[in-house]
């Protein structure tokens, strides 16, 4: 097995070929109108640089607020970010806390608190664990 770099411009390795067919199979799972040959060809060009961008980008936002979460700073303090290069526009908010449920009256959960369960084996059932 060996890697091959992307190359638009070399038809013999199918490179454009595969992606014409994918994007083509997405553009009929969601009902899109569909590109021919040339138009992705066109279009190949202008991706990668465009995902390189973003995705440092998105990586340099996350690495920020893991900084944050790491130094233990206050939910005030941390951003959500909508980034939308092409226009460009970038916006930040605060995140809101997560809606907390009450399974007691002595027990509050959110989305994110994690559950261990100790002593999980072969005879254990969900209703032993209830």
């Amino acid at each position: 097995m060996f890697v091959n770099e992307f190359e638009k411009d070399d038809d013999s390795n199918f490179h454009v070929d595969f992606i014409a067919a994918m994007a083509n199979l997405r553009a009929q799972n969601y009902k899109l109108e569909e590109m021919d040959w040339l138009q992705v060809k066109l279009k190949a060009g202008r991706i990668v640089p465009a995902l390189a961008t973003t995705t440092a980008a998105i990586a340099g936002l996350q690495t920020l607020e893991m900084i944050k979460l790491l130094k233990g700073m206050e939910l005030g303090a941390l951003r959500n970010t909508f980034l939308n290069l092409a226009v460009p526009n970038m916006m930040m908010s605060e995140p809101g806390e997560p809606l907390k449920v009450s399974l007691t009256k002595d027990l509050t959960v959110n989305l994110w608190d994690r559950w261990e369960v100790k002593g999980f084996g072969k005879t254990t059932s969900l209703e032993n664990i209830i």
